[in-house]
């Protein structure tokens, strides 16, 4: 009991840590920022010509916006749109990729954007099933599983082996710990803009970050795991590139002193918003 009432007074006094940084970061100190980044192309992207500052390539914007994957878990405090929409598109001006406007070349790609969460427990509706179950599967798909040795049977629930008597390299065995962790994410996908013209989804290239998200703040981490991903825009990465934050990396960045290239210099971005899904009808008997 004293035990117990020692915890509840440590709460009560560091009660404004603890909503930023977590109850456990709090007592078991500061956790690092980890980064997984895994960039993958389709051959079509071998045609284009690489995006660099001095030749960049245009696009136009469409934002997917949040999304929350896997079970909801309370306290996530989601940024606000305009400014995760700033975020990725300076990151994405430092590589070469710039927003099209009418004074800019035409652009040449479509590039869609989102970012949240990816949770390792996900809510089964169904009543004769388990209430929920760990995706970790999924999670170690995003990761870029098969990039370090998990291959399509793994991912299977049908043909998936026994963990304890499956032999794993390194890299897999750190990516499969990790994949029972809760994650913030982003996903940049590049598309040929002329192909979707003409009714063509025709995917170029995809880059999908994640951190584990305990004891950190998405909007405030974002900064720092798109610093970290950016130079993997549009470019394969043969395995998950794992990055631990230092010092340099340290989400620091404010809004007023984004202005690295004319297109992002206080101007709205150029960027078309997914509309939400309306509202489904109430059940009848239900109150709307």
């Amino acid at each position: 009991m004293r035990l117990v009432s020692l915890l509840l007074l440590i709460a009560s006094l560091a009660a404004p840590r603890l909503a930023a940084r977590g109850f456990l970061d709090f007592l078991l100190g500061h956790r690092d920022l980890e980064v997984i980044t895994v960039t993958d192309t389709t051959p079509a992207a071998s045609a284009l010509p690489a995006a660099t500052k001095e030749h960049p390539q245009y696009y136009l914007g469409l934002s997917l916006g949040f999304r929350d994957l896997g079970a909801p878990v309370g306290g996530i405090k989601e940024p606000p749109s305009k400014d995760a929409l700033r975020f990725i598109a300076a990151e994405l001006a430092k590589q070469g990729y710039l927003p099209a406007t009418d004074k800019s070349p035409p652009p040449t790609l479509l590039l869609a954007y989102t970012w949240g969460t990816f949770n390792a427990d996900v809510f089964q509706p169904d009543p004769d099933l388990p209430r929920s179950y760990r995706n970790r599967a999924q999670i170690l798909r995003f990761l870029g599983g098969k990039k370090v040795g998990f291959d399509d049977n793994f991912f299977d629930p049908l043909t998936a082996p026994v963990t304890g008597l499956q032999t794993m390299g390194y890299d897999a065995r750190n990516l499969y710990d990790i994949a029972s962790e809760d994650f913030y994410i982003i996903v940049v996908s590049a598309y040929d803009l002329a192909a979707m013209r003409q009714k063509k989804k025709q995917l170029l290239w995809m880059t999908r970050i994640a951190t584990p998200s305990l004891g950190f703040d998405l909007g405030e981490s974002m900064p720092a795991m798109l610093a970290i991903a950016g130079p993997n825009f549009g470019k394969e990465t043969a395995r998950p590139v794992w990055t631990s934050a230092t010092d340099k990396f340290k989400p620091n960045v404010k809004l007023g002193e984004l202005r690295l290239v004319e297109y992002l210099d206080g101007a709205p971005l150029p960027v078309i918003e997914k509309p939400a899904a309306p509202p489904k009808p109430p059940k009848r008997g239900e109150k709307k």
